[in-house]
């Protein structure tokens, strides 16, 4: 039935010129159950031939109302966690395109704070598979680090939980600056070197609490 469906529909609309087919099939879709069937139909047939949907999104490329809708309605249902990792698995499978997703998804949310706090929650949620990802580069590393540094430095509250992770882990962070000499003796040239620019009585305070 739905094949019988989906094939007059399209027979009607291919019959037509160019000109009549955008009436005749605003009309056909203007009844909600002749619409409902209709596209009904129509995936089904989609179902069984996949590579209609690959040139049904090559042409969604040149209608960018249908296109923002589709992505709007995509991201809504992005909510649901069995959907959202049916996406993920298709993102994981093409690399460059994750790459350009996460890159686009940082810019947009970096000036939008409920955003910025979701993908936080993300972060939080996940910390040792945001790790594992994070040390599959040297360069990576370094510059998330630098990057974090340079920002608690101008952010009180963010320099305040930099404080406490430290403090929190410090067994873990004395154990692994111990293993290179040359960046422990870096670490407390540096440390007096701030500790001179701020004052002699700072300096002694830290190193009272090394003492300790």
């Amino acid at each position: 039935m739905y094949k019988t469906i989906a094939t007059g529909f399209l027979f009607a609309i291919v019959s037509c010129s160019p000109a009549q087919k955008q009436p005749v099939v605003a009309t056909a879709l203007d009844d909600r159950e002749m619409r409902h069937e209709s596209l009904e139909a129509t995936l089904r047939v989609l179902d069984e031939h996949p590579e209609y949907v690959d040139e049904m999104f090559q042409l969604s490329l040149r209608h960018p109302a249908m296109l923002d809708r589709l992505l709007h309605n995509t991201a809504l249902q992005l909510k649901d966690p069995a959907f959202a990792r049916r996406v993920a698995r298709h993102l994981a499978d093409r690399p460059e395109s994750l790459r350009q997703t996460l890159v686009a998804t940082l810019d947009e949310v970096e000036q939008r704070p409920e955003a910025a706090q979701a993908a936080a929650r993300a972060i939080e949620e996940r910390p040792d598979q945001t790790v594992q990802v994070m040390v599959q580069r040297d360069s990576t590393v370094r510059a998330t680090v630098r990057a974090l540094v340079q920002r608690v430095q101008r952010d009180e509250s963010a320099r305040r939980s930099f404080l406490l992770a430290l403090d929190e882990n410090r067994k873990g962070t004395a154990a692994v600056l111990v293993t290179d000499s040359e960046v422990l003796g870096n670490l407390f040239k540096a440390i007096g070197s701030v500790g001179v620019k701020r004052g002699k009585n700072e300096l002694q305070a830290f190193l009272d609490a090394l003492g300790d």
